[in-house]
């Protein structure tokens, strides 16, 4: 059973590394330094009430993007799961918004308010235990214990 859990986890991380779009800019006041450099900053889980989180950091082509993941909790369980990407500029999280669009993925809504993108999930995630969740996240983004 752990061994299954473990696979799951594994596979779900692989489909989630591939779904999200890049965001990208041709905007002219930032300087663009090694466009395939990608910077990512660890996160760290925190929980507050039935609230289970995982903010972090990441950049690209001189940019930096906060993602904020949010899970609330019911005994142990995931009810529900979404994500806040807040992009450098209204353009770039416009552009971001329209490659959801195109390409959509089932089980996922998205929004958009300004700089924010907003990935609500309603399958992926949905049923697992916190240490599941904080299994997978920590393996694709080295993120650190509570």
């Amino acid at each position: 059973m752990k061994a299954m859990k473990k696979l799951m986890a594994m596979l779900m991380m692989a489909g989630m590394v591939f779904a999200f779009p890049a965001c990208g800019s041709d905007d002219d006041d930032k300087k663009i330094q090694d466009p395939n450099e990608v910077v990512t900053q660890p996160g760290s889980w925190s929980a507050r009430g039935d609230k289970l989180t995982y903010p972090r950091n990441y950049g690209a082509a001189g940019y930096t993007y906060q993602e904020k993941w949010i899970f609330t909790m019911k005994d142990g369980v995931c009810t529900a799961a979404e994500t806040q990407i807040t992009c450098p500029s209204d353009m770039i999280a416009e552009l971001t918004y329209q490659e959801y669009q195109n390409a959509p993925e089932k089980g996922v809504t998205v929004s958009r308010n300004g700089k924010v993108i907003t990935v609500k999930y309603t399958d992926t995630y949905i049923g697992m235990d916190k240490e599941t969740i904080k299994m997978m996240f920590d393996m694709m983004f080295g993120g650190e214990d509570m």
